[in-house]
């Protein structure tokens, strides 16, 4: 077997297979006997059917079907092990010449997409500047405000609605032509007055009213509004306020505490949880930027022919990450569509550059992985495991570790992301 090899543009090879005639015969020979196994005569037994029986049942059309079926991917597969190609989707497929006669050979087309070759620049020159966590006073006591807002009461009020009033309304909106708007109206709709929750100008216009009075006034949506038909878009809404409560502050005591935590402690010992519990969060959001931060300028120095198959493939993980994150939030695929007024085809355009950057950041990091000889030694990995399963209630415990267990793949990938973390302090600096 000829096999011609020919570079093109995105990674992709053209092999040309030029498949001998003896070869062929040989495939042909097979084909014969599988497709003796599966057709029908009367008189012949299964497996039992001559030859030429077999040929004119099925006719040269049918015969030359077959045996391509079989050819085509020994053939193919043989060319890229004995060519060592690492091939990253299926080939397409053109014949150029078929047997026309005894000694012809069988010669076909298949395109492919490869492993792209990866060049990385001085990547040691890299050095990303950690941020120093600190939690500032401020953002502790705003907390502590948030938290004893959850547990402030609420009572009913006769007055004009205030700034940090709730208020409970019935409102619609309608166009310049007196058209109600769908998905424009509600009816007992709570909103803290001053929240920003809702559109820019709805929640001023509630300021001033009074219980079971009526309103009606204009607002524009912004130009960016996440509902691509009511961007910019001018509105009339017709409303009334139907209750008015306003809030109760509670007082931040040892009592408050206990309410709030279960347990009994002094305010300063909650002020001091919350301040490490902030401290936590933000050192997991540093981390986070930091590490987008070194894979940014990865990004940067990394240079690759990538195919178009390897950009899809990125983009169909993005479509099915963001379709879980949907669905955790209890929403249809369809309707999240709806809502931002997009179509799968516009959600693949939009992210296509971030699938380029991504699959262009894990061959970078994949590089520079190999390239340094950051290895994880099975001692590292074993600890890291058992690092998983302490975070796990101990009931669920054996499941996550039977998972690391038998899963090889989930076991490589843990691998993987034990060296990235290498690679991340490696091109960092304190």
């Amino acid at each position: 077997m000829k096999v011609e090899i020919k570079k093109l543009p995105k990674s992709q090879v053209e092999l040309t297979i030029s498949v001998p005639f003896e070869t062929y015969k040989k495939w042909e020979k097979k084909a014969i006997e599988e497709l003796g196994k599966e057709i029908k005569i009367q008189g012949f037994r299964s497996g039992h059917i001559p030859e030429d029986v077999i040929r004119e049942k099925v006719k040269a059309e049918g015969l030359k079907e077959a045996t391509i079926e079989i050819l085509l991917p020994q053939t193919y597969s043989q060319a890229v092990m004995e060519n060592k190609l690492e091939v990253i989707a299926r080939p397409k497929v053109e014949i150029k010449s078929d047997i026309k006669k005894d000694g012809d050979d069988f010669v076909y087309v298949a395109t492919v997409p490869v492993m792209p070759e990866v060049k990385v620049g001085d990547y040691k020159k890299i050095k990303v500047a950690r941020k120093p966590v600190k939690v500032d006073p401020k953002s502790v006591d705003e907390t502590v405000k948030l938290v004893m807002d959850r547990y402030a009461e609420w009572k009913d009020v006769d007055r004009k609605a205030q700034k940090g009033d709730r208020a409970e309304v019935d409102f619609e909106g309608f166009d310049e032509t007196g058209k109600a708007i769908p998905n424009t109206a509600s009816k007992n709709h709570p909103v803290v007055l001053g929240s920003g929750v809702m559109v820019p100008g709805f929640e001023d216009a509630i300021i001033g009213m009074e219980k079971a009075q009526n309103k009606e006034f204009t607002i524009t949506f912004p130009k960016d509004y996440h509902a691509k038909p009511m961007q910019g878009k001018k509105v009339m809404f017709k409303i009334s306020l139907n209750r008015l409560e306003e809030k109760t502050d509670q007082k931040l005591d040892e009592a408050m505490v206990e309410k709030v935590t279960g347990k009994k402690q002094s305010v300063e010992e909650f002020k001091k949880l919350i301040e490490e519990d902030l401290k936590a969060e933000m050192t997991m959001k540093n981390q986070q930027e930091h590490d987008n931060e070194v894979v940014g300028e990865v990004i940067k120095i990394t240079k690759a022919d990538l195919p178009d198959a390897m950009i899809d493939q990125e983009i169909d993980q993005m479509l099915e990450e963001q379709k879980a994150r949907v669905k955790h939030q209890n929403i249809q695929w369809e309707d999240f569509l709806a809502r931002i007024n997009k179509t799968d085809a516009d959600f693949r355009k939009d992210h296509a550059k971030g699938a380029h950057e991504r699959v262009l950041a894990r061959l970078g990091v994949q590089h520079i992985i190999r390239d340094s000889k950051l290895e994880v030694s099975d001692e590292e990995l074993a600890k890291k495991i058992e690092e998983l399963i302490a975070r796990y209630p101990q009931d669920q415990q054996k499941m996550v570790r039977d998972h690391y267990e038998k899963d090889a793949e989930a076991k490589m990938h843990l691998r993987h992301n034990l060296a990235a973390d290498k690679l991340i302090d490696m091109l960092s600096k304190d």
